[in-house]
């Protein structure tokens, strides 16, 4: 029998061959969501499309994601992420040949819906994954870091995407990524596996799929889950409607910034994120709450989108400080996740997770559709470009639901990690 010290390095260099497989597919996930913003005003450019129709395109991405969350959750706990991530894949793939070769909006949005199709699992399957390989009391430590390398797909989709962009163009780059997503799909299958040496089969394994499509009943009758969820959707939401949607747009129509420019303080603003995210995970340990640190993250978020409501379009240079701080506050979904994984026993956690992430994705939907429609009420000059009161009302519209869910969510009590150390009562 092999000695703990030969098992712990065994398990080690398991976890260390996966890890490029998965951080691959998680930083292409993030790239994907958040390649919109550069190319924005391109598209508007190219397509005569309005605020409106602009906003509907990365929208289609995540409603793609969002109506996906269910039935990848169900996946997860029967199949196990290592297969469902890996044909999720090939979805990918093939969302990302369609939109690269579209020339209308329909064909341009249908090839986005598959893209988010194709992406629903990834985040949910590592987060499974690290639920199974750490321990519950460092899962938002470890969830952190898993995130800031996904967070390098946010990095990637800026100044690199837009300099991919001015020298290829965008179609001939995203139809380079759409065969990467092939070539990540069989690494996955090759290098994960679904849970540590030694330990026991999940529950849900041994459940028939339809068996497992039942337990999403007892998830959807705990009301602790529409908290969390509310507090999801509009802490990712707003950041990312920003980030994935309108800062392209918004540097363009109220300075003038070009590709380049734009490129560059999108690649701040994402560092800014990529670095809180990475940081705030672990303070819930440091602390011992993570009900508080998701509530000071709320609360400075919505300090920030105030700040550019006032002062938003006095300069480049104070926007970009003040988006860059807002940056700093958004990295608040590991905390969250391990908030709620801490609320429901082990044998739900894809479902638990993935349901969290239909808020997460519903709510990037209608933040997106519903700032769209904000912004297209506001008549446009005669290049295209929006006046800054329409985004200053977007800015303080996300400011007052970041508050609204934040009070929603207080609501539910707190589990900090020195108290998640084992099974949660299912009727707590």
């Amino acid at each position: 029998m092999s000695s703990s010290p030969e098992k712990s390095r065994g398990r080690l260099n398991l976890i260390l061959t996966m890890i490029p497989a998965l951080g691959l597919s998680f930083i292409l996930s993030q790239f994907l969501r958040s390649v919109p913003a550069v190319i924005a005003p391109d598209l508007r450019a190219e397509l005569d499309l309005t605020a409106g129709q602009l906003s509907a395109l990365p929208a289609a991405l995540f409603f793609g994601s969002a109506i996906m969350q269910l039935p990848s959750g169900v996946l997860l706990d029967r199949f196990g992420p290592r297969r469902t991530i890996a044909a999720f894949l090939l979805l990918t793939s093939l969302g990302l040949a369609w939109f690269s070769s579209a020339h209308s909006v329909l064909g341009l949005s249908l090839g986005l819906l598959v893209i988010g199709w194709g992406i629903a699992p990834v985040f949910m399957g590592i987060i499974v994954l690290i639920s199974r390989w750490s321990p519950r009391d460092r899962l938002a430590t470890a969830s952190a870091f898993a995130v800031g390398l996904g967070g390098t797909g946010m990095l990637l989709s800026a100044a690199p995407f837009a300099e991919a962009t001015a020298a290829f163009g965008w179609r001939a780059t995203l139809g380079v990524v759409s065969g990467a997503a092939v070539l990540m799909s069989v690494a996955i299958l090759l290098t994960v596996r679904d849970r540590a040496p030694y330990s026991p089969a999940p529950l849900g394994s041994a459940e028939s799929l339809f068996e497992v499509a039942r337990g999403l009943k007892f998830i959807f009758r705990e009301p602790k889950l529409y908290a969390i969820g509310a507090i999801s959707a509009i802490t990712v939401g707003s950041f990312l409607t920003f980030r994935a949607l309108w800062v392209g747009p918004y540097l363009n129509d109220t300075f003038g910034s070009g590709l380049i420019e734009r490129g560059n303080i999108i690649f701040l603003v994402s560092l800014s994120w990529l670095i809180s995210a990475i940081c705030i995970g672990p303070l819930d340990r440091v602390f011992d709450t993570r009900r508080g640190i998701v509530t000071v993250g709320a609360l400075s978020m919505a300090l920030w989108f105030s700040v550019m409501a006032i002062a938003g379009n006095t300069t480049v240079f104070v926007a970009t400080i003040a988006m860059v701080l807002l940056g700093l506050s958004s990295g608040l979904s590991s905390p969250i996740f391990a908030h709620v994984r801490s609320l429901f026993p082990d044998r739900y956690v894809g479902r638990v997770v993935t349901a969290i992430n239909l808020f997460i994705w519903g709510g990037v939907f209608l933040v997106q559709v519903g700032t769209g429609l904000l912004i297209d009420a506001f008549p446009a000059d005669e290049l295209g470009r929006s006046p800054f009161m329409a985004y200053r009302l977007t800015f303080v519209l996300l400011a007052v639901l970041l508050v609204a869910a934040l009070l929603f969510y207080r609501r539910i009590e707190d589990v900090p990690p020195s108290r998640d150390t084992g099974e949660p009562d299912p009727q707590r």
